[in-house]
């Protein structure tokens, strides 16, 4: 019975980190998914007043910078939930507690998509103030949008795109090159992180001002398009099939 009881024991010390973790991973999926359905929800609270057009003018700088925040958590948490959980799990085998380097990751991440908030914000003021100054570049912003179209079509087809998507794909390759050990480390990987995420993401989100920034419809097409491109298999089909179709309505944008 002793033999039998010594010979158990490590199976069970080994078994108990795997359980740890595998929950771990679970939390963590489910609170990504639950935070995004969130943003979600609010978004489309925030969005039942307004038109969902194009250059739509979204209020004062905090309050947009807010809304921004949340739907870019609806729409690239579920995307991201790879490379937190490869984090979480690096996080614990070099003993730190991986729930909170996790959460402070996930912070990191999002303060930078916060924090683009605020270019976007100066854009569509810039672009309305405009507008309604000229009314002849009223009359153009159709044509502009089309440019724009084709311009982020084919930055989707370039390396920089390519380099950017390849660390959100393959979260080992991103953590293997900037690992970070301490908190404070987990928060700047998270930021850094989020530039890479920023930088793959860059021509959908101009499509998204271009096509009506507060447009559910658009949002949810092109958070699926983000999804698809960081987490199937050939996601770089999804890459260059969405970079055609952004060229082809640019250019009917164009000819209309």
């Amino acid at each position: 019975m002793s033999a039998t009881t010594h010979a158990e024991a490590p199976e069970r010390s080994g078994l108990a980190p795997a359980l740890a973790a595998a929950r771990t991973r679970l939390v963590l999926v489910g609170v990504l998914f639950a935070l995004a359905a969130v943003g979600w929800w609010w978004t489309a609270g925030q969005m039942q007043d307004m038109d969902g057009g194009p250059w739509t003018e979204l209020g004062t700088l905090g309050w947009f910078v807010g809304v921004w925040a949340v739907m870019m958590a609806a729409m690239m948490f579920p995307s991201a939930i790879p490379v937190v959980v490869a984090f979480a799990t690096f996080s614990r085998s070099r003993g730190e507690s991986p729930t909170l380097a996790a959460t402070l990751f996930v912070l990191g991440y999002l303060v930078v998509w916060g924090a683009l908030g605020v270019p976007a914000h100066a854009i569509l003021v810039a672009v309305a103030g405009m507008r309604d100054a000229t009314p002849r570049l009223a009359a153009m912003l159709p044509a502009l949008g089309g440019v724009l179209l084709i311009a982020c079509g084919l930055y989707q087809l370039t390396p920089l795109k390519d380099a950017c998507l390849r660390h959100c794909r393959v979260p080992h390759l991103f953590l293997g090159h900037h690992w970070r050990d301490g908190l404070d480390g987990a928060f700047l990987l998270g930021a850094h992180h989020g530039l890479y995420c920023a930088g793959c993401c860059a021509s959908l989100m101009v499509v998204l001002m271009v096509v009506g920034l507060m447009n559910m419809v658009w949002m949810v097409g092109l958070s699926i398009v983000i999804y698809l491109e960081k987490i199937v298999p050939r996601g770089s089909l999804v890459v260059r099939a969405a970079g055609v179709a952004l060229c082809v309505a640019g250019v009917q944008r164009l000819v209309a």
